[in-house]
């Protein structure tokens, strides 16, 4: 077996696997709930994006119970020539592993459409419809690109390295051509929404806070560009004499392209989910949270309580906590609100982009000292 050299990352350890196949997992289906969670508190109809989350995490839950397994008869996480074995647990996990990918991708493109899409006909609908297109068939394509990669010998995935080096020879450039296609659909679907934010009757201090809010879908970009340097590390080898000798030792190599495959699915549906739970963090301040902290900690809740209790004025004595009319006139503010089809504006100093989920608010008061 071909020396155990250093890849662009550290090789998955059956610790890691075991750690990402079941965390990620995890708090994919809690994001999703918060998701649906927080569509419920607004009052808002579910959504394709929001139906689209469910087979997404139903995928990525599937990619975890396979590579548990995996890791468990150590089929995967470990140097092992028992290709049968390894490559029965991976051939499904290929194919949750492609769906779930197109569905986290088509659940943001649907969100998009939701935010930015006001009439028919504009611009970004047909850029959104077309970018649909164009994964749902990515979708379809390796997924029969894959049924019959190996002809209709569909055994040879698993028989033995023989038959496998015999049917299955574009294999390699089959998962080279799909790393690199998730990862430039990733970017398309990414940048999708940029030319619509950056158009909006915003500073530009907050069409960059939109944007990263949007943006956090890029995590997941992270472990494709890593999917995609270990593929081509791994295919510097070729399948001869019953194995693969490459520059890396293939074995662990798959393994850690597999770990990732995990992380990037993970992280995809977190980062879907993230942007629309901003009316549900918005609750949660943090003021909020350091004040109940401290109220059970503190030895003596009571001086607490007394702190908390509203100050008495004395009879005659009224203090005026609301905004004059006239000085307000004097406090220039702007709001604007809606999407790209959407813009009111009032005053000068406040802008608020408010949809489905995605608030940006910054407001500056300014006091005149009156000598």
């Amino acid at each position: 077996m071909a020396n155990l050299l250093k890849l662009c990352v550290p090789y998955a350890t059956p610790g890691a696997t075991y750690a990402a196949s079941i965390t990620l997992p995890g708090l994919s289906i809690i994001f999703v709930l918060l998701r649906f969670y927080t569509r419920s508190l607004q009052k808002n109809a579910f959504g394709i994006d929001d139906w689209l989350m469910l087979p997404a995490l139903a995928m990525v839950t599937a990619m975890g119970i396979t590579l548990v397994i995996g890791t468990h008869l150590k089929a995967f996480a470990y140097r092992t020539s028992i290709m049968s074995l390894a490559q029965i647990i991976e051939y499904p996990f290929l194919y949750f592993t492609l769906l779930s990918y197109g569905f986290i991708k088509l659940s943001i493109a649907f969100f998009y459409r939701r935010l930015f899409v006001s009439s028919r006909g504009a611009w970004f609908d047909w850029a959104t419809k077309i970018s649909i297109a164009v994964v749902i068939l990515w979708i379809i394509a390796f997924f029969f690109g894959y049924i019959f990669s190996c002809g209709t010998h569909f055994s040879a995935w698993w028989i033995s390295f023989e038959d496998n080096a015999k049917y299955c020879g574009v294999l390699p450039d089959y998962d080279t051509a799909f790393v690199v296609s998730d990862l430039i659909t990733d970017i398309m679907i990414l940048c999708l929404p940029l030319p619509v934010i950056w158009n909006l009757h915003m500073t530009t201090g907050r069409k960059l806070v939109v944007i990263g809010i949007l943006a956090t879908g890029a995590v997941s970009i992270g472990a494709a560009i890593i999917k995609v340097i270990l593929s081509f590390e791994f295919k510097n080898g070729d399948l001869t004499n019953g194995g693969l000798t490459a520059h890396v030792d293939p074995d662990p190599t798959l393994n850690t392209i597999i770990f990732w495959c995990m992380v990037e699915a993970g992280l995809g549906v977190i980062a879907a989910c993230l942007p629309t739970l901003r009316p549900l963090l918005s609750k949660i301040s943090l003021g909020s949270i350091v004040n109940s902290v401290r109220s059970a900690l503190s030895p003596d809740s009571s001086h607490w309580q007394r702190s908390q209790r509203p100050v008495s004025h004395p009879e005659g004595s009224h203090t005026n906590l609301t905004p004059d009319n006239s000085s307000a006139s004097q406090m220039p503010m702007v709001s604007v609100t809606g999407s790209a089809g959407s813009l009111h504006s009032a005053n000068k100093d406040v802008t608020q982009v408010k949809e489905s989920g995605i608030y940006v608010t910054s407001q500056i008061w300014q006091h005149e000292s009156m000598v």
